[in-house]
């Protein structure tokens, strides 16, 4: 599905800090919003960021790389590509829960754990996957995030444009889309997608894991971004 209408160009430097980006697992910051959070850091502005999940599920037959081993390599390899995007690791936060069940996980035990990391530096922003980009943990963290703030929030794509139902999309009334272009952060973004190597092919002893697609990744650097403010972030 195409958007109906031309939104309109989101610009950074309108965008209050400090600013939180939420990733349901490592690289969805990357893919979504990578060109983003490297304007905002080039701008001086306060930028954080919070994984929920330990990112160990995506290739679950591999002796290579069991579960706690690929779950460390992967939050290395987050920290990784947001240090490119001009995040250090002082300013991220790692929750650990399980990939791929966080709609399991009790609500308020997010929201607990959310409020908690965000103490570090109350957020005015928070990016976070629209409420319901097509991944169940991303769906799952929108409502229990959007609860641990009061907080602006807006909502970025990372599988919507790739497998997204019309009713995933927002009604006109639900959200305002935004875009981003890329542009002079393409190269920033491409690096900090590219740190995430263990979903790029690296690990080969399990032929059915997840490897994101090169095609997928091309549009993800080439753009635009794009986001959705929402009318009411609180409704799940």
């Amino acid at each position: 599905m195409e958007l109906k209408a031309s939104p309109a160009a989101l610009d950074p430097a309108r965008l209050p800090g400090p600013v939180w980006v939420v990733a349901p697992h490592p690289d969805d910051e990357a893919l979504g919003c990578g060109a983003l959070l490297a304007a905002l850091s080039n701008l001086g502005t306060e930028v954080w960021a919070l994984l929920l999940t330990d990112g160990g599920f995506s290739h679950p037959d591999s002796r290579e790389y069991p579960r706690e081993r690929l779950a460390a390599t992967r939050l290395d390899e987050w920290r990784t590509g947001l240090a490119t995007l001009g995040v250090p690791p002082e300013r991220t936060r790692a929750l650990g829960f399980p990939d791929g069940a966080l709609a399991g996980v009790p609500a308020p035990a997010v929201t607990q754990a959310v409020q908690r990391a965000f103490t570090a530096s109350p957020p005015a922003l928070v990016l976070l996957p629209w409420r319901r980009d097509p991944h169940p943990d991303h769906r799952a963290a929108w409502a229990p995030v959007c609860a641990a703030t009061d907080a602006a929030v807006l909502g970025y794509s990372v599988w919507l444009t790739e497998r997204g139902a019309e009713p995933d999309w927002p009604a006109a009334a639900e959200a305002t889309a935004l875009t981003f272009a890329t542009g002079p952060y393409a190269a920033c973004k491409a690096a900090a997608i590219a740190a995430h190597a263990t979903q790029l092919g690296a690990i080969t002893d399990d032929p059915g894991g997840f490897t994101l697609a090169p095609e997928m990744v091309a549009r993800a650097v080439a753009g635009p971004e794009l986001y959705f403010r929402p009318a009411d972030p609180r409704p799940a």
